[in-house]
């Protein structure tokens, strides 16, 4: 039943969710209704042929996700397929710290006899790698939908300030910024040349972890993605004198040639667990 759950809310359609469980629309119908009865509430807003999920179905879906996500990682654990190989695989230093290591200790624990190699690049870089085919695969960053890749994220992107110190009143104001080639810059600074403030650029790093620490010393104000929040920061918003900046698209790219099994495995393994990651995590770890 959590299956066509997931089905109709990514297709937004019975008939759609039919065809991906292999049953009747009727049959799909049937089951919403009595998931509907189970939970007590409306999942599903209606408008004529188009539908979307209530609050509720929201919430639902996120842990319809992980019980299925744990529930097929148990079955492959048990079952286990015996698929070795290497990949090589790319993701920006936005996510090295917290969502790569949780993604890739959780397939090695299934698939031990992969071979995983990581390089941590700007998208860019990472894009063009995995067009030469040094790279199998890579996560990447964009600033809207591109015409190849898999979605499998939107990312907040937030300015934000210490805890501790008042960085974000200080004239001209000290930002810190990745590279030039990083969208999240490119917002910021556009943002901040939109209200004609006078800034500065006082820290200048790829290394997510540095411009955080550059944050909480009080040196600077920075635009990263807010799944990238961690304790000693705050976000600032328009009461504070920022407009909200833009979510940047996170898409899933694979090399031309044909893929492994190894490949598709940890392709697919990717996209279950950025669907599976929520940012609410970070604003608890924050309150």
């Amino acid at each position: 039943m959590l299956r066509t759950f997931i089905a109709a809310a990514d297709s937004e359609s019975y008939t759609a969710a039919a065809l991906m469980v292999h049953r009747t629309q009727s049959a799909v119908s049937m089951q919403m209704k009595r998931l509907e009865e189970a939970v007590g509430k409306p999942l599903f807003l209606r408008n004529g042929r188009s539908m979307t999920l209530t609050p509720e179905g929201q919430t639902l879906l996120h842990y319809a996700r992980r019980i299925l996500s744990l529930h097929d990682e148990a079955i492959a654990a048990v079952s286990r397929p015996e698929i070795s190989g290497r990949v090589r695989m790319g993701a920006p230093y936005d996510f090295s710290d917290r969502m790569l290591p949780e993604v890739l200790s959780r397939f090695t624990a299934v698939y031990p006899q992969v071979q995983v190699d990581v390089l941590c690049d700007p998208s860019p870089q990472l894009a063009a790698a995995v067009d030469r085919k040094e790279l199998d695969l890579a996560v990447v960053i964009n600033s809207e939908v591109p015409q190849r890749g898999v979605t499998i994220h939107h990312e907040p992107v937030v300015w934000i300030t210490s805890n501790k110190h008042l960085t974000h009143e200080q004239e001209p104001l000290p930002i810190a910024v990745y590279d030039n080639q990083c969208i999240y810059r490119q917002w910021a600074i556009k943002s901040l040349d939109g209200q004609n403030r006078n800034y500065r650029i006082a820290f200048t790093s790829p290394s997510t972890s540095a411009l955080l620490a550059a944050v909480k010393g009080g040196l600077a104000i920075a635009p990263v993605g807010r799944n990238t929040l961690s304790r000693g920061v705050r976000i600032l918003g328009p009461a504070d004198g920022f407009p909200e900046l833009p979510s940047a698209v996170v898409t899933l790219i694979k090399a031309p040639s044909p893929s492994s099994k190894a490949v598709d495995f940890l392709s697919d393994h990717i996209v279950v667990r950025f669907n599976e990651l929520a940012i609410s995590d970070n604003v608890e770890l924050l309150n």
